[in-house]
């Protein structure tokens, strides 16, 4: 028996037995529900008793489970209590955070979002970083890291932000010159203006590798060919916010390209967080929760091929 517990073990259990279910806890934690079970069955060899007799429609503590859960209840309070005790000594919201964020938060709604929090506290300085979000890292010396999709590693805790919204679009008289797509099949006929670091739906399911291509790295580039009449190009929807507005791009709502992909910021979960970090993190949930900055989804732009009402404006109950 070799006991390689650590406090993050610890917590899984303590908010599945809370809970009463891998399930609710998975969510409570914003991990998956087998990244939950693997944890808790490690736990539970490590230990060398079963803690939870559990099936498909069950859930109980053993005795042995039910003696853990206080003796974790203990622990998880003293803890709290000794962060709570040292960060009353952190008064001074002065500090460094070192972001990484991923190329499609590259806008100006996104610099206005984190201009505002530089303004109300002057002492707090961003360093920022655009990367690649298949190769996040706290490790990489980040203090957050901002993550597109699902999360799988337990060893992060994460603040949800909402979401982004992906749609297809394109210029209005593109489409009245070369046709509107009704579905995924009719895309072939068009030019594609690919991203290379895209994210969302399966390529392999829409059949944009028989279109004609212009292959390119960086969103505002697409956004830009496509403004300009050249083709159709898949992107978050709110990094052409302007361009619907003003009618140079319009949405075309085809099944399987439109998408809400979740937003998430992580952190270490046995990493200190200074009063600043928290400052910002909170400030970033509450700024997302009332104003959904980086999903436009729920009021897009629907192309209707009326030549001078190019651009209308659909509910989320209608496109869905």
């Amino acid at each position: 028996m070799s006991l390689n517990i650590n406090l993050n073990d610890i917590y899984i259990f303590h908010y599945v037995s809370e809970l009463k279910s891998i399930t609710a806890a998975s969510k409570k934690m914003n991990t998956s529900k087998q990244t939950i079970s693997r944890k808790l069955a490690q736990l539970e060899e490590s230990l060398g008793v079963t803690l939870v007799a559990r099936n498909t429609r069950s859930f109980k503590l053993t005795q042995a489970g039910q003696e853990y859960y206080k003796s974790c209840m203990q622990i998880i309070e003293q803890v709290e209590q000794a962060n709570a005790m040292v960060q009353k000594h952190q008064t001074c919201m002065e500090g460094r955070i070192v972001l990484c964020m991923p190329f499609e938060m590259n806008n100006k709604r996104t610099c206005e979002i984190f201009m505002n929090f530089m303004n109300e506290n002057p002492s707090i300085k961003l360093d920022i970083s655009l990367c690649d979000k298949n190769v996040f890292s706290v490790a990489d010396g980040y203090d957050l890291v901002f993550r597109l999709g699902e999360l799988e590693d337990s060893s992060l805790i994460a603040r949800s932000l909402g979401g982004i919204g992906y749609g297809l679009v394109a210029n209005p008289q593109y489409l009245h010159k070369f046709g509107v797509p009704a579905n995924c099949d009719e895309l072939v006929k068009h030019t594609y203006i690919n991203v290379t670091k895209k994210s969302g739906v399966n390529e392999k399911d829409i059949p944009f590798e028989k279109c004609r291509q212009l292959v390119v790295n960086e969103y505002m580039l697409a956004k830009h060919f496509s403004a300009q009449g050249f083709g159709l190009v898949r992107m978050p929807l709110f990094m052409c916010a302007d361009e619907l507005l003003n009618g140079s791009l319009t949405v075309l709502p085809i099944t399987g390209c439109m998408e809400v992909k979740p937003l998430n910021i992580v952190f270490m979960k046995d990493k200190f967080m200074p009063t600043y970090m928290r400052l910002f993190v909170d400030y970033l949930v509450d700024v997302c929760r009332e104003q959904k900055p980086w999903n436009v989804d729920t009021t897009p732009y629907i192309f209707n091929n009326k030549p001078k009402n190019i651009l209308h404006l659909v509910s989320e109950e209608i496109v869905a």
